[in-house]
């Protein structure tokens, strides 16, 4: 039986200070910039809030299939707020002319990146530039940014401290073809009547994706590969709707510490769900409490 009861402070105070830090950060623009990568040259821009301290943590966020929404004025209202960079890569064109990144789907056949060996010299390139942590480096996503959270975890686990995925997906070859070779820190924020990324899965293709698994059990799978030996279940109630039920699932215990959290937006579609949580906060909340060296929760 699901507890009734709101979600710690975290909830009602992240509310307030992501409204004024997102009004504060509103006209901040993440600067474009080239880096060399194979025999081609790749683009990212790069957010640096004011007054950043060296070796600060480095977020990387990875948009949308074709998304004309590169960056993201909440997540950078937050680096402002708790001291941090945002990375926001181009994805590439696949044979519709589509940017994204390659994780399955039937247009991707063509394109021949490696999406692991490009994001391990976006890191190097990056926190080289712009003096960042390279042990505090965090993957953000939103929908096929999200798709490639789950399979850089399954492919490439090393590559960040931990994932975050909205309206994201574990296709099925993933699952079949690899295996988890590290626990992993994972957060999936998703809406149960998400007909884009379907929650309950879609393993006859009908969306014409590729097949995926459903959202609970692609966290349960890597929650099973942690070793997570505890599952604490609370609910809180959507900024947009009281009515509108939020169950968060917390798999915890694990021998490696590793934690798996599961955000269920009841009646929630497809989008990056900052109607409903402070998106950003949840996400930097989660990455923030496994920070290692200097640089600790709470600001600058």
């Amino acid at each position: 039986m699901i507890k009734m009861r709101l979600l710690p402070r975290l909830i009602s105070s992240a509310v307030l200070l992501w409204l004024a830090a997102t009004a504060a950060a509103s006209d901040g623009r993440p600067e474009k910039h080239e880096f060399a990568y194979a025999d081609t040259v790749r683009t990212y821009s790069i957010y640096l809030p004011e007054d950043l301290r060296p070796d600060a943590p480095l977020v990387v966020y990875t948009h949308g299939y074709g998304s004309a929404r590169r960056w993201l004025n909440d997540l950078n209202a937050t680096a402002e707020r708790h001291g941090f960079a945002v990375c926001y890569p181009d994805g590439s064109p696949d044979s519709r002319g589509k940017d994204g990144w390659k994780v399955g789907y039937p247009p991707q056949e063509s394109m021949s990146v490696d999406e692991a060996d490009f994001f391990r010299c976006l890191i190097n390139e990056v926190t080289s530039r712009f003096r960042l942590s390279r042990d505090n480096v965090f993957m953000a996503g939103m929908s096929n940014g999200g798709d490639l959270c789950y399979q850089l975890a399954f492919t490439a686990p090393e590559l960040f401290k931990a994932y975050a995925s909205v309206a994201g997906l574990a296709f099925e070859w993933l699952c079949k073809n690899h295996r988890l070779s590290l626990p992993v820190h994972f957060l999936e924020i998703h809406g149960n009547a998400d007909r884009t990324s379907r929650w309950e899965g879609d393993l006859t293709n009908d969306g014409g994706w590729g097949c995926y698994i459903a959202v609970p059990e692609a966290i349960g799978m890597i929650a099973g590969n942690n070793g997570c030996r505890k599952v604490t279940t609370d609910s809180l109630c959507s900024m947009r709707d009281p009515q509108r039920l939020i169950t968060r699932t917390v798999h915890s215990g694990a021998p490696s510490g590793r934690e798996v959290v599961l955000y269920e937006i009841h009646g929630g579609k497809h989008s990056w769900a900052d109607k409903d949580l402070p998106t950003a906060e949840i996400i930097w909340n989660f990455f923030s409490s496994r920070l290692t060296g200097a640089m600790k929760p709470g600001g600058r």
